[in-house]
C-alpha cells in the first residue's frame, strides 16, 4: 500500500479510498489540474496475471468510450515503475448506495431515485453495445445530500464487456457479483443488457430491505441455485408496510427469462416509482401488458454428495434416494381484486426433493373466484365461534397464523429427531396435481395443497418445512401447514371433506414424477384413524427401507393444522405436531 505523498506517474497520493483483492484505490492530487482523482492500482501479483492484466485494461477502454453524467469518467491509465496497473478515474466525494445502507440512510424514495439514475447509466451504455456486469449498490456512487439533486453515478466497468468483444470469454467462468448475478451469466449462456436490469432488480430489492436477494440461501451454491431456479422474492415479505405492488415490479425485473423482463432500465425505474406511490396503472415492459408467469416446476439431478442444501429447501444425495421427503410446489394465496388488476407477484421457496433434489417453483394467481380477503371479516362471522363458556371468540387473523406453528425445539421432540431446523416457510399453498398420476389423492399425500383449499373459502395460510440438522441427509422431516377460514363450520367441515379423501384413497398408491427428474416415488396410503379429532394416516414409500411419511389434520376454531413428519417408521408424530398447533388456537 502507498503511504500519502507516495507519486504514482506525477498523481500524489493523499490518501486511500477503498481496497480490496484487485488492489486499491487512492485519492490522488492531479498533476496538472487543480482537483482530484481517483487512482485505481491493480495489486502487483493480479498483475502479472495475463488475464487480470487484459481485464483491467479493458475497464479503462471500454468506460473511456462512455460519456454520460451518470457514469464515472476515466481520465488516463499506464503502468507503474514496478509493472502494477493503474487507471486514474473521476472522484466522487460522497458515498456509495452499500455504505449508506449501512448506516441506515436508504429511505424508499432515495432508492427508487438511485435505481432511476444508474438506469440512466446503464440505458446509454447498452445503446453503445457495453454491457456492465456488476451493477451492485457498492458500484452506485452517491454525492451531494439525499434528495431528488443528489447525483448518482455508475462506477466499476472492471468486467464490463462490449457484446462484440469475446476475447477474454473463459468457458465456465462467472465474473459477477453473485448476490446479484442473472441466471443467465451464472449458466453461462448469452448476456447483454437484460441482465444488467436483472441485477438492478436484486440491487433495488437489497436498498428496499437491507438484504440480498436470496439472503437465508446457506452457501454460494445455494445462492447460485436460487438465481437460476427459485422465483424473485417478495420485498413485503420483508418489510411489510411497503406496497405491494413493488412485489410485482421486482418478480419483472427478475425474471428468470431475459424475454420477459423490462427492456430497458428506464421501463423499470419508472414502474417502481409508480409502485412506491400505490399508482395501479404500473408501467408494463413493452409488447406486455403483465409481469411473467413463473417458470414452471423444474428439476435437477442434484448436487454432489457433500454440497450444501440449497436455500429454503431439502437437499438428499442421490445415493440415498430413499431419505427424501416428497417435493412441493408452492403457490401463494390468492386475493380478490376490488379495483384495477395489477400485476401478480411471485413468492419464493425452492424445495429439493423426491431423491433427486427436485426444484419446483413458486407461482402466483389472482383469480376472481379467490377467497375473500382476511381483513374485510365481517361483524356476524367474528362472533360466529363461541368458547367452551359461551362467550364468543374471534376467529384467528392471518397475522396470527405463524405463531401457532411449533418451535424447533418442541418439533424436535415431537417428531423424535436429535434437533431440528427450519427450511423454508411462506404464506403459500402448494400445488403438486401435474406431476401425480393419482390426481384425486394428492391432497391426501402431501399437506397444503391447493386442490384441497381452492375452492373452500379459505382466508389465509402458512407453511413451514424443518428437517433434522446435520450435513447428512435427512433422517427427520415436517410439514406445518396452516389454513383459516372465515368460520369455524368452514373449517370443520373442510377436515370432514379431506377425511373422506383419505379413506377413499386407502390402499391406493400414488407416483410422483418431476420434470427432468430420472427417478419417481411412489407411496401407499394406509387406513386413517381419528383420535381427539385429529385425523391421521400412514404412507409408506415403496423401495424406503421403512422410511415412510405420516400426514395428520384437524380443526378448531376458524383453523385447520395439516401436517406430515416423514422418518423411519412413522408412529403419530404428525398427529402430536397438528395437537400442539391446535392446542394454541383460541377456542
Amino acid at each position: 500500500m502507498l503511504p500519502p505523498g507516495a507519486l504514482v506517474a506525477g498523481y500524489r497520493v493523499e490518501g486511500v479510498l477503498g481496497m480490496g483483492g484487485m488492489g486499491v484505490v487512492y485519492l490522488v492530487a492531479n498533476p496538472e489540474l487543480p482537483r482530484r482523482d481517483a487512482l485505481k492500482v491493480l495489486s502487483a501479483e493480479l498483475s502479472r496475471d495475463p488475464d487480470f492484466r487484459a481485464r483491467f485494461t479493458r475497464e479503462a477502454d471500454v468506460a473511456s468510450m462512455l460519456d454520460h453524467p451518470n457514469i464515472t469518467s476515466i481520465y488516463r491509465r499506464g503502468t507503474t515503475e514496478d509493472g502494477q496497473l493503474w487507471i486514474a478515474m473521476q472522484f466522487v466525494d460522497g458515498t456509495d448506495a452499500d455504505a449508506a445502507l449501512r448506516t441506515g440512510t436508504i429511505t424508499p424514495n432515495r432508492a427508487v431515485h438511485i435505481v432511476t439514475e444508474v438506469g440512466k447509466a446503464l440505458d446509454y451504455a447498452h445503446e453503445h453495445h457495453v454491457v456492465h456486469r456488476d451493477v451492485k449498490p457498492a458500484n452506485f456512487l452517491l454525492s451531494g445530500p439525499p434528495g431528488p439533486r443528489e447525483r448518482v453515478l455508475l462506477g466499476d466497468f472492471g468486467i464490463a464487456r462490449a457484446l462484440d468483444d469475446v476475447s477474454l470469454t473463459v468457458t465456465g467462468s462467472v465474473t459477477a457479483t453473485l448476490a446479484y448475478a442473472a441466471p443467465e451469466v451464472l449458466s453461462g449462456e448469452p448476456v447483454d443488457g437484460r441482465s444488467d436490469i436483472y441485477s438492478l432488480g436484486c440491487s433495488l430489492f437489497r436498498m428496499l430491505t437491507g438484504k440480498a436477494p436470496f439472503h437465508d440461501s446457506p452457501s454460494a451454491a445455494a445462492v447460485m441455485t436460487a438465481h437460476l431456479q427459485q422465483p424473485p422474492p417478495r420485498v413485503t415479505a420483508v418489510v411489510h408496510n411497503l406496497p405491494a405492488a413493488l412485489d410485482a415490479v421486482i418478480a419483472t425485473a427478475m425474471a428468470k427469462d431475459p424475454a420477459r423482463r423490462y427492456q430497458t432500465a428506464a421501463e423499470f425505474a419508472a414502474a417502481a416509482a409508480s409502485a412506491l406511490n400505490d399508482d395501479r396503472t404500473i408501467p408494463a415492459p413493452r409488447g406486455r401488458i403483465a409481469p411473467p408467469p413463473m417458470p414452471a416446476p423444474s428439476a435437477t439431478t442434484g448436487p454432489p454428495p457433500n454440497a450444501a442444501p440449497p436455500s429454503n429447501g431439502w437437499m438428499a444425495p442421490p445415493s440415498y434416494p430413499h431419505y427424501a421427503p416428497p417435493p412441493m410446489n408452492l403457490t401463494p394465496p390468492r386475493t380478490r381484486r376490488r379495483g384495477p388488476m395489477v400485476a401478480a407477484v411471485a413468492g419464493a421457496v425452492v424445495l429439493v426433493a423426491a431423491g433427486v433434489a427436485g426444484a419446483t417453483m413458486l407461482t402466483n394467481s389472482r383469480d376472481d373466484d379467490a377467497p375473500a380477503d382476511p381483513s374485510a371479516t365481517t361483524a356476524a362471522t367474528t362472533s360466529a365461534t363461541t368458547s367452551r363458556t359461551g362467550s364468543p371468540v374471534a376467529p384467528v387473523a392471518a397475522s396470527g397464523l405463524p405463531g401457532l406453528l411449533s418451535r424447533t425445539s418442541e418439533l424436535a421432540n415431537l417428531a423424535g429427531a436429535t434437533g431440528i431446523v427450519v427450511t423454508g416457510e411462506a404464506p403459500v399453498l402448494s400445488d403438486d396435481a401435474a406431476s401425480v398420476d393419482n390426481k384425486e389423492c394428492v391432497g391426501a399425500w402431501l399437506p397444503g395443497q391447493r386442490v384441497v383449499y381452492g375452492d373452500s373459502g379459505w382466508s389465509a395460510t402458512q407453511q413451514q418445512m424443518s428437517r433434522n440438522t446435520g450435513d447428512g441427509p435427512p433422517s427427520h422431516t415436517v410439514t406445518q401447514v396452516v389454513v383459516s377460514f372465515p368460520t369455524a363450520e368452514a373449517a370443520t367441515r373442510n377436515v370432514d371433506q379431506q377425511e373422506q379423501t383419505w379413506r377413499t384413497c386407502e390402499g391406493q398408491m400414488i407416483m410422483a414424477t418431476y420434470p427432468q427428474s430420472t427417478d419417481t416415488v411412489r407411496y401407499t396410503f394406509g387406513a386413517p384413524t381419528t383420535e381427539d379429532g385429529v385425523v391421521s394416516m400412514r404412507e409408506i414409500r415403496e423401495g424406503g427401507n421403512g422410511w415412510g411419511c405420516e400426514r395428520a389434520v384437524g380443526a378448531r376454531n376458524n383453523v385447520v393444522a395439516d401436517t406430515m413428519v416423514c422418518r423411519y417408521d412413522p408412529t403419530g408424530q404428525a398427529a402430536a405436531i397438528a395437537r400442539a398447533i391446535l392446542d394454541r388456537v383460541p377456542n
